[in-house]
């Protein structure tokens, strides 16, 4: 294990930018907190760069990292590149998890796509529902929140390290191309989420908290939904619509292969 005793580090320096979001982009590198979440990052998709421990989290709990390099700080030092009030003690710095885009199937698959969609702790929601219900991939647009964000990575709930990520805002004319039904929720929607055929080859698609869908997405949406109400709300937060529609596609297309 190697010591850091001074804010002066060279390391150190250059992972407290990545408290900034325009410091993880210009490094493809972000920050991991939380004991957990590292063991899950470790075990995961991650790549990890190193781990930063500090002198309360201890050194006989930093055994089972697979090699990964692991550096010692003072608690006053530690403190300055948490972003928790009541930290663990332990960070990872890991490279971007992101997917390319060469990679998506466009012949089959179930997948999520997000239009600024803006706030971290939906986001963080959103991750973890699509992982839980076994979505294909999240292509996010250029005006998404930035899924590096600590909080993001805290709703993900290790969800993050589970799911393919797509960064891109050209990719849905593609599916629309390919013959793939692209849903879009909406008040007027002419099916009911819960009686709507997702089939194998879906796209959902869920719009800005404000806003809703971007009339540029929402010109290649072939259906439109509504999420069936009976109190006196008149919209849903958006992670929890998007669990809704990704909890009927999951449902729909298990039974439809139990009945092959």
């Amino acid at each position: 294990m190697i010591r850091i005793e001074s804010s002066s580090n060279t390391l150190f320096k250059q992972t407290k930018k990545l408290l900034t979001r325009s410091g993880r982009k210009k490094t493809g590198s972000f920050i991991i907190e939380g004991e957990r979440i590292v063991r899950d990052a470790a075990n995961g998709r991650a790549k990890l760069q190193y781990i930063f421990v500090s002198d309360s989290f201890g050194e006989a709990l930093c055994e089972d990292f697979g090699g990964v390099r692991i550096y010692s700080l003072p608690d006053k030092l530690f403190d300055e590149l948490k972003s928790t009030v009541n930290s663990q003690g332990i960070l990872a710095v890991a490279d971007y998890i992101d997917s390319d885009l060469d990679e998506i199937d466009f012949t089959k698959g179930c997948y999520l796509y997000l239009d600024s969609v803006a706030d971290p702790g939906n986001m963080g929601t959103i991750i973890r529902s699509a992982d839980a219900f076994g979505a294909d991939g999240i292509i996010l647009s250029s005006g998404c929140v930035d899924v590096f964000n600590p909080k993001v990575l805290r709703s993900t709930m290790s969800g993050i390290f589970n799911i393919k990520l797509y960064f891109d805002d050209g990719t849905l004319p593609v599916f629309y191309e390919k013959g793939f039904r692209i849903i879009g929720t909406f008040p007027d929607g002419a099916s009911s989420s819960a009686d709507f055929e997702y089939s194998d080859k879906c796209v959902i698609v869920m719009g800005n908290e404000a806003n809703g869908i971007c009339p540029q997405i929402e010109k290649y949406c072939t259906h439109r939904v509504t999420i069936p109400m009976t109190g006196g709300a008149e919209s849903l937060n958006v992670s929890v619509a998007c669990g809704i529609m990704l909890y009927e596609a999951f449902i729909h297309r298990d039974f439809k292969r139990g009945d092959d």
